[in-house]
C-alpha cells in the first residue's frame, strides 16, 4: 500500500509539473505574441505620426514663408510703393500719350480720317522720294524736288483716300479677323488691289512727266 501511494503521489506531481510547465509556456507566448502586437502598434502609430507631421508641415511651409517675407515691414513698405510709382507712371504714360502727339493724330483719325490718312501718304511718300534720291544721286547732282512733289501728290491724292476706302470695303466684307479672314484679305489685297495701284502708279507718273502710253 505504501508503494503504490508513493507512485500515485509522484505521478500526480509529475502531472502537476507538466501542467504547470504547459501554463507557462502558454502565457509566455502570449506575453510575446501581445509584445509584439503592441512594439508594431507602437511602430504604425509613430509612422502615422511622422506622417501628420510632414504634412503639417508641407500645408503650412506656404503660410510660413509669406509670415517670414512679410515680417519686415520695411521690405513691403519698398514693394508697395514700386508697385504705386509703376501705376503712377504708366498711368501718367498713358495720360501723355493721350494728350500728346498720338493722341492728337487719333482724333484727328476719327475726326477727319481721308485728310489725315492722305496727308500721312503724302508724308510717307515724300521722305521715301528723297531718301531714294539720296542714296543712288552722284554728289554733283541736286534733289530733283519736281519728282518729290509729284510722289507727295500721288500719295495724297490716289494712295491715301484709296487705301481709306479698300480697307473699309474689306472689313465689311470679312469683318472676322481670324487666321483664315486674314489670310483671305492678304490674298484678295495681292491679286486685285496691288496690281490696280501699281498700274495706276506708272500711268499718273508717265501723265505727270508728259510721256503716255499711246503715241
Amino acid at each position: 500500500m505504501s508503494s503504490s501511494s508513493s507512485s500515485l503521489r509522484s505521478g500526480t506531481k509529475r502531472c502537476f509539473n507538466r501542467l504547470l510547465f504547459n501554463n507557462r509556456s502558454i502565457l509566455f507566448q502570449q506575453q510575446h505574441v501581445s509584445s509584439q502586437a503592441a512594439a508594431a502598434a507602437a511602430a504604425a502609430t509613430t509612422s502615422l505620426t511622422k506622417h501628420q507631421l510632414l504634412s503639417r508641415h508641407y500645408t503650412r511651409s506656404p503660410l510660413h514663408f509669406y509670415r517670414n517675407f512679410f515680417k519686415d515691414k520695411s521690405k513691403f513698405r519698398s514693394q508697395s510703393s514700386f508697385s504705386s510709382s509703376y501705376r503712377s507712371y504708366c498711368s501718367s504714360s498713358s495720360s501723355s500719350s493721350k494728350n500728346g502727339f498720338i493722341g492728337w493724330y487719333l482724333g484727328m483719325i476719327e475726326a477727319r480720317p481721308v485728310l489725315t490718312k492722305s496727308v500721312t501718304s503724302a508724308l510717307i511718300y515724300t521722305f521715301a522720294d528723297l531718301s531714294s534720291q539720296a542714296i543712288t544721286r552722284k554728289s554733283e547732282d541736286s534733289f530733283d524736288l519736281v519728282r518729290t512733289l509729284r510722289m507727295a501728290g500721288y500719295g495724297m491724292l490716289v494712295m491715301g483716300p484709296s487705301l481709306h476706302f479698300w480697307f473699309n470695303f474689306v472689313s465689311r466684307v470679312l469683318p472676322k479677323r481670324d487666321v483664315l479672314n486674314t489670310l483671305k484679305k492678304i490674298f484678295i489685297g495681292q491679286t486685285t488691289y496691288g496690281p490696280l495701284m501699281t498700274t495706276v502708279f506708272f500711268s499718273v507718273n508717265a501723265g505727270l512727266q508728259g510721256t503716255m502710253f499711246l503715241t
